[in-house]
């Protein structure tokens, strides 16, 4: 619950003064900080696509230390898939792409009460055309 309010505050409260800031991180587990690039954000009709990125705080087994996404939302039902994905060796996105894919993914639907369909629900009643 503590989480849905912080970033129910951000979308109200701090996002508008970080016009200028394209990466805001939106939460931190022990193994990652997720961050949303807010420059990246584009609605058309029902759907939503932006780009996140997942910062590991520990280098992955396959030299990874940041993964790029574009995702698409579509807000008539809060599914959502991944559209492209690249990985890097350093963090932020930095260094070496050394992996990228650029194909549509299926639509995946997330449980109610979880950070993604939170999201989600929060991207698709904030974001106007």
């Amino acid at each position: 619950m503590k989480k849905k309010i912080i970033i129910i505050s951000f979308f109200f409260f701090v996002a508008p003064s970080l016009a200028d800031a394209a990466w805001f991180k939106l939460f931190s587990t022990q193994t990652a900080d997720l961050f949303l690039d807010s420059k990246s954000i584009i609605r058309v009709d029902q759907r939503i696509t932006f780009s996140q990125l997942v910062n590991y705080k520990i280098k992955q087994k396959n030299g990874m230390l940041s993964l790029k996404t574009t995702s698409e939302i579509d807000c008539k039902n809060l599914k959502i898939r991944d559209n492209e994905y690249f990985a890097f060796k350093q963090g932020m996105g930095k260094g070496e792409n050394f992996y990228s894919k650029k194909q549509k993914g299926n639509w995946k639907s997330s449980k109610k009460g979880t950070s993604v369909y939170f999201l989600n629900q929060v991207l698709c009643d904030r974001v106007l055309k």
